[in-house]
């Protein structure tokens, strides 16, 4: 993980730092420290570090520009300067670099020490890292394992998460060709926790069985929704051109006990999307008609069950003899059992029509002409769908 540049330089602002340049990117994120001296030890830096310099290696306002354009070529974050007898001051030309590439350049005089910042520095990205990584892991349990409190609700209740607030949980399935997928999430994930942290401090982003998987607590359901409007934002800006992504949303839970039933509303809701039996705008679960009914059934076993008795004969008659019959009857029940308009979306005969209706019914016992096995058939497709 990692930590906003500007946060950062929040817990040294003590210490007489100053920035004089490349305010632009103050919202870079830092993943560690590192001195560099000289531009030979900035091919040490890999990308995402706080830069540290006394200016001991500098002897020239060209070495000062060559170290700071290094530092911008090596995707670091933004560094830091003391000014004392090796630098004397940052040379215009250098702070004209920066604010062009919103790269953010701080000063701090010779009297403070720069390993003094540096260990609050390292000590500020590890105590975020841990505090992240034990708040995930605590939601996480009691999404995986409600029953077992002692995993989740002590250790929640000690980061201000409060037993009995509201929650609600949102599944985030990225799809890419990217064979690196857990890397990109982590970007995402990093992302939006620290875009969210502004407006908002009682919420967890992490992932879990590559999925992207946010936890809001301590909302009301309009609040809710504005901050998901605000999520779809910044997916829709992150996200590249060959990338997708299907997302859904739990309803809020009575208390953290609850949260499981929330992630597997979310979960559901997803998988809907991703299937394209639902648009990517009903991403609630208030918003999902005989879904929510059917998301209520915890019971898998009774959803098997309920399919297994409607649709399964159909299914296997389907598989054996290579026939459409379950595709026929879907547009069937779609277009209210109208011969004429499942016809002329499948590009056949009425007679053809006909003719599978005839064998439906025939192979699943039934009547078509009856409202409760066309509602029972319906239902079996829902289900279908959320399994």
């Amino acid at each position: 993980m990692a930590i906003e540049l500007s946060r950062l330089i929040g817990k040294v602002q003590h210490m007489d730092i100053t920035l004089v340049a490349g305010e632009g990117g103050l919202s870079n994120y830092v993943t560690w420290v590192h001195m560099a001296e000289t531009v030979e030890a900035s091919d040490f830096l890999e990308g995402g570090q706080l830069a540290f310099t006394t200016g001991i290696g500098l002897r020239s306002k060209e070495d000062i520009f060559s170290l700071v354009k290094a530092f911008y070529e090596k995707k670091v974050s933004g560094a830091i300067f003391n000014i004392g007898p090796f630098i004397e001051e940052i040379p215009e030309e250098v702070k004209t670099y920066c604010n062009q590439h919103d790269f953010p350049l701080y000063v701090v005089p010779w009297k403070v020490h720069l390993a003094e910042i540096m260990r609050i520095c390292c000590f500020a990205i590890t105590k975020d890292e841990q505090r992240m990584m034990e708040t995930s892991a605590a939601f996480k349990n009691a999404i995986c394992f409600p029953k077992q409190e002692e995993l989740y609700v002590v250790p929640l209740s000690q980061r201000s998460f409060r037993v009995n607030w509201k929650y609600s949980v949102t599944v985030i399935k990225l799809q890419t060709k990217t064979d690196k997928l857990e890397e990109r999430l982590e970007a995402l994930c990093l992302i939006l926790e620290n875009r969210i942290r502004h407006r908002n401090k009682d919420f967890a982003v992490f992932i879990n069985e590559m999925e992207l998987i946010l936890v809001f607590a301590n909302l009301s359901e309009e609040v809710l929704k504005e901050e998901i409007k605000e999520v779809q934002h910044s997916l829709n800006q992150l996200l590249r051109q060959d990338e997708s992504y299907s997302m859904g949303v739990g309803r809020l839970t009575k208390s953290v006990r609850c949260l499981y039933k929330s992630y597997n509303q979310a979960k559901s809701i997803q998988r809907l999307q991703s299937r394209g039996k639902i648009g990517n705008e009903n991403v609630f679960y208030t918003n999902l008609g005989i879904y929510r009914l059917l998301m209520g059934i915890e019971d898998r076993e009774i959803i098997v069950d309920y399919y297994n008795h409607t649709l399964l004969p159909l299914r296997e008659y389907d598989s054996m003899n290579h026939s459409d019959l379950c595709q026929t009857l879907r547009c069937y029940l779609t277009h209210d059992g109208s011969v004429k308009e499942t016809a002329d979306e499948l590009f056949v005969h009425r007679n053809t029509v006909n003719y599978k209706i005839n064998k439906i019914e025939e192979l699943l016992g039934i009547e078509m002409s009856s409202l409760t096995s066309r509602a029972e058939l319906i239902i079996a497709f829902k289900l279908a769908e959320i399994m």
